[in-house]
């Protein structure tokens, strides 16, 4: 079984390549996110790839729970594009981001190979009012002002677990926001492609490879995973709802090595304390759920992704209602209001005003439709 998953995953990455058919193993990356790519998922991923004689250099921009447009141009539209001088990076703050990667000074001075990024884990708010499809090409345009052959890796974010006890619910969600996040990057590459150019953004699994953790944890399949005393298995993965515990990002880690160097994590480098018989199930688990998931996917054709969008919003909001809204606090009367008053004028604008569909591509205006640079 092991062996065809890996033929097919194999197969895929050839049949599926943007733009080179030998990806280059990265070795300088930067990561641009919030908390569901904070430490010790960098770190955590370095020694992995280390472990494995693939050392990996990193930085990163990291804002607590901020959108791609926040990292890029601000918190108002006023700030010009001071937000690429915002943020935590892997020593200190305030790193200017477009010279770094233009002209890095925190690394061996060679360029970055690679970018992770990811977005605000609401995938409707952020796609609309967030413009995720436009300031993800941005933040990307100033990776490849750096670096013309580097790829860039959408991580793909996830929203809480309602219910740890039985997450069917919410495996049935993030399965359906999947093809959201992957119609944002369609939109991009089919203007990069349209444009002539080889470099694609492509998508780093991560909410489907947590979505196979979960499954298998539940049916008890993972060796060495015990369920804490008085506890529930998934208070092993996840501290909270939505953040994982250091056995969670372990396993992000090693699904982020098998995505983006092609290759197996078996055998990688595990964290102190750690039981081996765990480790090892991870990392076989961790390579079998990205091999799966790279010869399932089936990106919607581009011009059926904005009907998409308006199908999911009920899925949407019904999760986002027992999630977000729910763990707000507050008087309920007035929450119960604008939650009420969020998803009325959600539903008005994507059936009777959606005039700025973020999926609309038009070849004769599509290059004025781009943000310009800083």
């Amino acid at each position: 079984m092991r062996l065809l998953l890996a033929l097919t995953f194999a197969l895929s990455i050839v049949a599926g390549a943007s733009h080179a058919a030998e990806p280059h193993p990265p070795q300088r990356v930067f990561i641009s996110g919030h908390s569901l790519t904070d430490n010790p998922l960098p770190v955590y991923l370095a020694q992995v790839a280390a472990s494995l004689g693939q050392p990996m250099q990193w930085n990163r921009q990291y804002v607590v729970g901020s959108s791609i447009l926040q990292r890029s141009r601000g918190e108002g539209q006023e700030s010009g594009w001071r937000g690429y001088s915002t943020g935590y990076n892997r020593t200190g703050e305030g790193l200017d981001v477009i010279s770094e990667l233009r002209h890095p000074r925190t690394t061996d001075g060679q360029p970055y190979d690679t970018l992770i990024i990811t977005e605000q884990h609401g995938v409707l708010d952020s796609i609309v009012f967030n413009d995720t499809v436009r300031y993800l090409r941005h933040y990307h345009e100033r990776f490849i002002a750096g670096n013309a052959d580097g790829q860039t890796w959408f991580y793909e974010p996830w929203l809480g677990v309602i219910d740890k006890s039985d997450p069917s619910r919410w495996i049935a969600y993030e399965r359906a926001a999947a093809p959201l996040w992957q119609c944002v990057l369609s939109r991009i590459n089919t203007s990069l492609a349209a444009e002539g150019r080889p470099d694609r953004i492509e998508p780093l699994p991560a909410s489907a490879a947590l979505v196979s953790l979960v499954e298998r944890a539940m049916r008890g399949q993972v060796a060495g995973l015990v369920t804490p005393s008085g506890g529930k298995v998934l208070d092993r993965i996840f501290h909270d709802t939505v953040h994982t515990t250091p056995l969670g990002a372990y396993y992000l880690a090693l699904s982020s090595y098998a995505a983006m160097y092609h290759r197996s994590p078996v055998g990688a480098w595990a964290p102190d304390g750690m039981d081996a018989t765990l480790a090892a199930s991870l990392q076989k688990l961790a390579w079998e759920a990205v091999a799966a998931e790279r010869a399932a996917r089936r990106p919607l054709p581009l011009d059926q992704c904005s009907a998409y969008m308006k199908r999911f919003s009920t899925q949407y909001f019904a999760h986002m209602r027992d999630d977000y809204w729910a763990q707000q606090s507050g008087n309920a009367a007035y929450l119960t209001y604008r939650r009420l008053r969020h998803e009325l004028t959600w539903r008005w604008r994507l059936w009777h005003q959606f005039d700025d569909d973020p999926f609309r591509y038009d070849p004769g205006t599509d290059r004025q439709h781009w943000l310009p640079a800083p």
